[in-house]
């Protein structure tokens, strides 16, 4: 049998698998791994930073959107920014600064799971931090939590719990598939209950599902009369192009959903960018 030239080799075998985003063709500035050690925690936090292109902080101060990553905490970021720049060449969103805090894996993003203290390492210490270093806004009106996963279970709790801080929430097919109202699942969010006419007037909720049931979750929000967006990804394979991924890679005649990238693709990605835009608002917060 006659020798491949490398090249193509090496063309058959990124043939086989799914082509990862390079990190370099970002149109912003993008920063992977970067650390910062907690001044209340001295915890080591890692994360991904995205800046906008033509960032500056006299062009201060900067929408945020902060990531949380899924149960196996895989990071995410280049493909999920990769839907939020064809998004804002588009025109459907606007600048945003974007913080990916990693390596909370099992965590529910909740202080004290698996020895861990996400609330506090990026709530109480990172994003202030930042806030002076890269000019973000604390304008709790122009800040989105957005989650993948166990990460949109996450979205969902710190949306509620942490009001002054976040006016959006984007839970992308979340995880666990509990309802966040009952004090026996892992996703109960006690605000819910303690807090629903400051939530029902404070936060914008959108819930888009893939192969997860977030059915318990919506049910939660109907019982407290709490408005939210809903958006259900089609069922019908026809309805995904080749090469789309939301497509199994071994058998492309099958349906892969629970993925972030094909959580943020197509025209269901483009109104998750243009609900995060519209709703930079000025919802009153926290009476």
């Amino acid at each position: 049998m006659k020798a491949l030239p490398i090249i193509a080799l090496f063309s058959l075998i990124l043939s086989d698998t799914q082509a990862q985003p390079n990190s370099t063709s970002h149109q912003g500035k993008y920063h992977k791994n970067l650390t910062y050690k907690g001044p209340i925690t001295g915890d080591e936090i890692t994360y991904t930073l995205y800046l906008p292109p033509e960032h500056t902080k006299t062009k201060a101060p900067y929408p945020l959107i902060v990531f949380l990553h899924g149960a196996g905490g895989g990071n995410s970021s280049s493909q999920v920014l990769m839907s939020y720049e064809a998004a804002r060449k588009s025109g459907k969103i606007g600048d945003f600064v974007f913080v990916f805090p990693e390596k909370y894996g099992g965590t529910v993003w909740r202080d004290g799971a698996k020895g861990k203290r996400p609330e506090t390492n990026i709530l109480k210490e990172l994003l202030p931090n930042l806030e002076k270093k890269y000019a973000l806004t604390n304008n709790r009106n122009q800040r989105t939590i957005m989650g993948f996963s166990m990460g949109a279970a996450g979205s969902i709790y710190w949306g509620a719990k942490y009001l002054s801080l976040f006016s959006t929430t984007v839970s992308l097919d979340a995880g666990g598939g509990t309802s966040f109202t009952d004090p026996k699942a892992r996703n109960y969010v006690p605000e819910y209950g303690t807090k629903t006419k400051t939530i029902q007037k404070s936060l914008n909720i959108r819930l888009v599902q893939g192969a997860l049931n977030t059915r318990n979750f919506q049910q939660s929000l109907d019982m407290l009369k709490i408005d939210y967006e809903y958006e259900q990804l089609p069922r019908e394979i026809s309805n995904y192009t080749t090469g789309s991924s939301c497509l199994s890679r071994k058998d492309p005649t099958k349906k892969f959903l629970h993925n972030p990238t094909c959580m943020t693709e197509g025209s269901w990605g483009e109104r998750t960018w243009s609900f995060i835009e519209k709703n930079k608002s000025n919802r009153s917060c926290c009476s």
